[in-house]
């Protein structure tokens, strides 16, 4: 017999004091002048610069909100009636005066059961057990108060269970047989297949996603680091959007992904600093600048210091319930607000928010505000979770044919093969059009089936570039390759680029309105737009106006030969030169150029493009084409060209080397480095087949270490990383491990030489003078953490905690502490930077969640945010530091000995940063010289090697 549905627990009971024995009954909802209650002003939302909000549209009134700004007596202008309880509030009774009917007492409410553990056993469902209390989350069709907080109790995770076929089957025939009413409510951590959205959901009174849903599934999500809990979580709340409203599910997912549109794109930096947060909270609690102060030190984090003081208001009007696409638009409306009195504007926008947020929803609501929901969620987790969500859910109307619902039945290895297709391809589209709007839209029209067809690359889209596996000496070039055709181009010191050209009188199709810069040819009228992008996709169209000119040069030029261009995309180097002599200057020299609003005329530092790949061109993806196709096509239609106008820059083609002759290689990367440039780019012509070693067998099997099957490698470098994504290939293998001994197998594998975006393919070798240096070796690290000085230092951060990028979990992973290199001056900058006041977004007393340091314990931990360039003697095994841990399958991590501080990488992200399974195998190839000698043996560090 199907179990009736519980009442669902309130939350707001473990977060509020118990109530007292009376309560204070709602005002009439006739308007009333302000009014003194217990010494505080309750006012009905009358105030002036009042912000009407119905969470679809905002119509913001700022008449007088400049005046009150700039000193002048302040009010508030909520729309709620708020009274906020002073310590021992649950003692006294606040007076408001008469109330005409008498209000009962409630009875005594029963203490709320204690929240699971998430790492507790699943308890097995007996037939004589009572039901279960369910949940906001997983309630059959149960109608619930919009403002009632559910019991969120995470099932356990010790052993995530992705599939459950049988459980799925006989739910499914329950259902089917008793009716919805029947079926059994879920958390959202229920086994995809034993969770039903449009049976084991319901938003109660609302038409579309509540905000307390999202805000549920976070607290869920937030109770956990594991991977996979995360991922399951995630899909089953993006599979119930997709059945119950889809047309809220990209709202959600950028809700979901700390944005609010893509990066590249103008007007998608929300801008909420410590300024407007801690006004909105103290307008909205009541709690005063000392005691906002006091959560500060206590908290750190805005959200919880926002819940925390959230906590003493009681809401007399009740407020309209927040819903996902009602907080997206006005997170849109926050971010185009611009001009005198944006302050106040936005201020007054947070405000709504707060008002009419209660428990958890204020916490993640801040948390959205300042793009930091510290959930342990990446961009690929969530990729991952839209792409099982639309594999397993469809939009109503647009359900799965009969195959494809008989495809449930099937085994849980034949499930899990369509789900690793499914992520494969949403990876792949993202890769190549890294835009949710366009990917969501795609899905919800065309399923997964038609994703590729609808969505792929395109020009004012940028697409993330593809990189190369790293060396260790010129030799293993032929080690790699053989005898099949490879160019060698030069690898300069500059910033990469990536060109989109449209020529025509209108912007391209599916572009940001103020996206890119138009060009016009005064004396044929003809009309270029022209977008640049950075190697971690930001817009750099307005840094270098001088390409524009450029541009329109190779535009008439290419008119009077056989292939006029109409579109295209190159993928190129933009280098600092010598106007009068040519030669190269450093990237030092490129980074002191303006980001924005750069004249032509005010330009000192001047630059060449370098091109050295084309992937698009007259409206056809040439991604497909093998890289001596591309090249020729390349060289024959986008020849050098130096413009007469000085102003303009340069536009050659990427210096090279076509013979494949050792001493001819060698030659050519000596000339690379008298030129300023870091070393070589080896680049395969044709597809080829190649013999590959695996890594041998240790000594619990041939999986390794912990009898797993072997992780995808991904091979990073110090010079170069890719931004987020699948940037691992599945067949790339490891390196012969050290001192000779291989032991593993040897198998046959194709080498593409198509262009893959996000991947880092063996196909791309880059042999860097870093590699080749007795010294050691560079890598790009993300500063996560820090220490107080001692002795000179002391007042400074020193030493600092560096970590390397786990693509598979997300986390930064803690690889030294580095002391050296460092000046005075860089000592203060970042010693400013990361100031440890409570309210500087950038630091914090607890680690951020996707932080990993082991057992160690700094003074200071710091949001990962920049990239620095460290190089070291060479690579140790430590049991202080977990980096490369699982890669390895060894219990000590990856660490550096005397590592020093270079320089500050600008032109890259932090996901960008080198890889743990760079680290891996840079350890595995340690000592391996040049000219390919012995190797040294390795160093084991027991314990820190500062």
């Amino acid at each position: 017999m199907a179990k009736s549905p519980a009442k669902a627990q309130n939350l707001d009971s473990f977060f509020k004091p118990p109530p007292s024995n009376k309560r204070t009954a709602p005002l009439p909802s006739t308007p009333s002048k302000a009014r003194k209650t217990n010494g505080e002003d309750v006012r009905d939302g009358k105030g002036k610069g009042k912000a009407v909000q119905d969470l679809g549209e905002v119509v913001l009134d700022d008449s007088d909100e400049d005046e009150r700004m700039n000193g002048q007596d302040e009010e508030d202008d909520g729309d709620d009636l708020v009274i906020v309880e002073p310590d021992g509030a649950g003692e006294k009774q606040i007076r408001l005066g008469k109330v005409k009917e008498e209000v009962e007492e409630p009875k005594p409410a029963k203490p709320p059961p204690p929240v699971a553990s998430i790492f507790q056993k699943r308890t097995p469902a007996s037939p004589n057990s009572p039901a279960k209390s369910s949940t906001l989350l997983s309630s059959p069709k149960v109608e619930v108060d919009a403002d009632t907080k559910p019991d969120i109790k995470p099932s356990p995770t010790k052993n995530i269970a992705i599939f459950d076929t049988a459980a799925a089957s006989s739910s499914t025939s329950a259902g089917s047989e008793a009716g919805p009413s029947s079926s059994t409510s879920k958390p959202l951590d229920t086994p995809l297949f034993s969770f039903s959205p449009a049976q084991d959901v319901s938003f109660g009174s609302h038409n579309r996603v509540p905000f307390s849903f999202l805000s549920d599934a976070l607290v869920l999500i937030s109770s956990t680091k594991s991977r996979l809990f995360i991922q399951l979580v995630l899909t089953n709340l993006l599979r119930t959007v997709i059945e119950l409203d889809p047309e809220s599910l990209l709202s959600l997912v950028y809700l979901c992904s700390n944005r609010i549109g893509p990066s590249y794109e103008k007007d998608t930096e929300l801008g909420i600093g410590w300024q407007v947060l801690s006004k909105a909270i103290k307008e909205t609690s009541g709690a005063t600048a000392q005691k906002l102060k006091q959560l500060s030190n206590k908290h750190g984090d805005p959200g919880d210091i926002a819940f925390e003081a959230s906590k003493s208001v009681r809401l007399l009007v009740k407020p309209t319930p927040l819903e996902c696409h009602g907080v997206y638009k006005i997170l849109t409306q926050i971010a185009k607000l611009k001009g005198t009195g944006v302050l106040n504007q936005k201020t007054s926008l947070v405000k709504k928010l707060l008002l009419s947020s209660s428990g958890e929803q204020v916490r993640y609501i801040v948390r959205i505000l300042v793009s930091n929901l510290r959930i342990g969620a990446v961009r690929l987790t969530l990729l991952t979770a839209l792409a099982r969500a639309f594999c397993l859910s469809r939009p109503k109307g647009r359900e799965p044919s009969e195959e494809s619902e008989a495809q449930k039945g099937q085994l849980e290895l034949e499930v899990d093969e369509k789900l690793k297709r499914a992520e494969a391809c949403v990876r792949r589209v993202w890769a190549r059009h890294p835009n949710f709007g366009h990917l969501v839209e795609a899905l919800l029209e065309g399923g997964l089936e038609q994703l590729e067809e609808r969505v792929g690359l395109s020009i004012g889209v940028p697409l993330e570039p593809m990189l190369g596996s790293i060396t260790r000496s010129l030799d293993d070039i032929y080690t790699r390759l053989g005898s099949r055709p490879f160019v060698s181009e030069a690898k300069l010191d500059g910033q990469r680029g990536q060109i989109h050209v449209w020529v025509g009188d209108s912007r391209p199709e599916g572009v940001a309105e103020g996206s890119g810069k138009w060009f016009v040819d005064e004396e044929s009228g003809r009309r270029a737009w022209v977008r640049m992008f950075s190697r971690h996709l930001e817009d750099m169209t307005e840094k270098y106006p001088d390409v524009g000119g450029t541009i329109l040069g190779i535009l008439a030029r290419a008119e009077m030969s056989e292939t006029p261009l109409r579109n295209f995309v190159i993928d190129c180097e933009v280098v600092a030169i010598d106007p009068k002599t040519g030669a190269f200057k450093t990237f030092q020299e490129l980074s002191y150029r303006s980001k924005k609003d750069v004249e032509l005329g005010d330009i000192k530092v001047r630059v060449g493009i370098y091109c050295f790949d084309l992937m698009f061109l007259n409206d056809e993806s040439l991604l497909s084409r093998p890289f001596r196709s591309r090249r020729d096509t390349l060289r024959s239609l986008f020849p050098p060209l130096q413009p007469t106008d000085p102003r303009f820059a340069k536009w050659e083609l990427i210096p090279c080397c076509t013979d494949n002759d050792p001493e001819k290689v060698r030659e050519f990367f000596e000339e690379t480095l008298k030129m300023k440039a870091e070393g070589i780019m080896v680049k395969l012509l044709d597809e080829a087949e190649v013999e590959v070693t695996d890594a041998g067998e240790g000594e619990n099997g041939a999986n390794g270490a912990n009898g797993q099957e072997e992780e995808e490698v991904d091979y990073a470098s110090g010079g170069e990383a890719s931004s987020s994504g699948s940037r691992s290939s599945s067949n790339s293998p490891r390196p012969q491990p050290k001192n000779g001994k291989t032991g593993g197998k040897s198998r046959r594998k194709v080498l593409p030489a198509t262009y893959e975006p996000d991947k880092r393919a063996d196909s791309w070798l880059k042999v860097k003078k870093d590699y080749l240096d007795e010294v050691g070796d560079s890598l790009d690290l993300v500063p996560i953490a820090a220490w107080w000085g001692q002795g000179r230092k002391a007042g400074w951060w020193s030493p600092f905690l560096l970590a390397c990028y786990d693509e598979e979990t997300g986390a930064y992973t803690a690889v030294t502490k580095c002391l050296s290199g460092f000046t005075d001056a860089f000592y203060k900058e970042m010693r400013e930077k990361y100031n440890p006041e409570p309210e500087n977004p950038l630091t914090s007393k607890t680690p951020w969640p996707e932080v990993e340091a082991g057992s160690l314990s700094p003074d200071i931990w710091f949001k990962p945010n920049e990239v620095w360039e460290i190089r070291g003697a060479d690579f140790t095994l430590s049991p202080v530091y977990p980096a490369a841990r699982s890669q390895l399958g060894n219990e000590r991590g990856v660490s550096i000995r005397f590592p020093r501080f270079i320089k500050i990488r600008d032109d890259k992200g932090i996901e960008q940063a080198t890889s743990a399974e760079q680290l891996a195998q840079l350890y595995e190839m340690q000592g391996a010289p040049a000219g390919g000698g012995a190797s040294k043996p390795a160093k084991v560090e027991d314990g820190d090697e500062v």
